[in-house]
């Protein structure tokens, strides 16, 4: 029998009674940039643990020991979702992320003087890309198109940047946020980004996509203030959030009937280069990837495009070995 332990309901119903320094850690997360969406999804994951931990006893994150943690991950398998089903097992997985991070962080700031997360392996369910097909991305920059006299020159090539740079580059939602009118040198033919873990990744700028930013900036001006660098702002010249970013082109993709987030326009992009038979080296550049597996998880088996590879191999082969027509 699946256990209901603070499961059987969305864990949005469940008591925020957090242990010491939980709340702080949340403000911290604040501080550091982290988006309100991510902020959220941690402190729903740890008021999970939080539950646990006071069913368990325990009042201080002092007395958090390795044996709970792993009764813990135990505990996470035995509950049910709100649809009576156990928790999905990458859903299990980020719950104990976030209590990874929290445990690290209170030793990072002196809070608990030894770690106990020894040898506890979280393990990894590999997502699968979602990318739209060619139809629906004609539909999502059509769409687009449609309201190109309907809404204001400011928000309409404010979303076309957005857009083009999500699908261009493959950009994660964080790394669009980080861009800055500085980094897009027009004299360039390429931008540094900021890439996932702190690095960076140099990305080409081809003319089209220069003439869609420049076609923003010069919009952008408007509102901009003196010193105000982000390359996305708003009509009071502050920096857009993640989570605007997100309505943006979820809200684009609903007047398309185009099911759509950010993270779909990456795959697209991923996927789109894949099947052009761009080298698998070149991608992992732009998408900022370390390892070829990453790339390849956006190949797919694409009939047409084996078709299309085998005849330009296989044709001409025949043709000379079987001598021309047949008499």
């Amino acid at each position: 029998m699946t256990a209901v332990l603070f499961g059987g309901k969305s864990p949005k119903a469940l008591p925020w009674r957090p242990l010491p320094h939980m709340q702080e850690y949340l403000e911290n997360l604040q501080v550091d940039g982290r988006a309100p969406t991510y902020i959220r999804s941690v402190k729903l994951g740890l008021t999970r643990l939080a539950l646990f931990l006071e069913s368990e006893g325990v009042k201080h994150p002092a007395e958090i020991t390795r044996a709970l943690i792993l009764r813990y991950q135990a505990h996470l398998a035995e509950l049910e979702g709100p649809d009576g089903q156990p928790l999905k097992v990458s859903y299990r997985q980020q719950q104990m992320k976030y209590a990874r991070a929290w445990i690290g962080w209170l030793q990072e700031v002196e809070y608990i003087d030894t770690n106990p997360w020894i040898r506890i392996r979280i393990g990894r369910v590999g997502k699968k890309p979602k990318p739209l097909e060619s139809d629906e991305v004609e539909a999502l920059f059509a769409s687009h198109r449609q309201q190109a006299f309907s809404l204001s020159p400011f928000y309409y090539h404010r979303r076309e940047v957005i857009i083009t740079l999500l699908l261009g580059w493959g950009l994660r939602i964080h790394e669009l946020r980080a861009l800055t009118v500085t980094k897009l040198d027009m004299r360039l033919d390429w931008v540094t980004s900021r890439n996932k873990g702190g690095t960076e990744k140099v990305l080409p700028f081809g003319g089209e996509m220069k003439q869609v930013v420049l076609r923003y900036l010069n919009h952008r001006a408007k509102y901009a203030k003196t010193g105000e660098d982000a390359l996305l702002i708003d009509q009071q010249g502050k920096p857009i959030s993640q989570d605007m970013i997100y309505k943006i082109v979820v809200d684009l993709g609903a007047r398309a009937s185009v099911e759509i987030n950010p993270h779909r326009l990456r795959d697209t992009c991923g996927t789109t280069l894949l099947d052009n038979d761009v080298p698998v080296e070149r991608i992992m550049k732009i998408l900022g990837h370390t390892q070829r597996s990453q790339t390849l998880a956006y190949s797919r088996v694409n009939e047409p495009k084996v078709k299309e590879s085998h005849d330009a191999v296989m044709n001409p082969l025949f043709q000379k070995l079987l001598g021309g027509k047949l008499p």
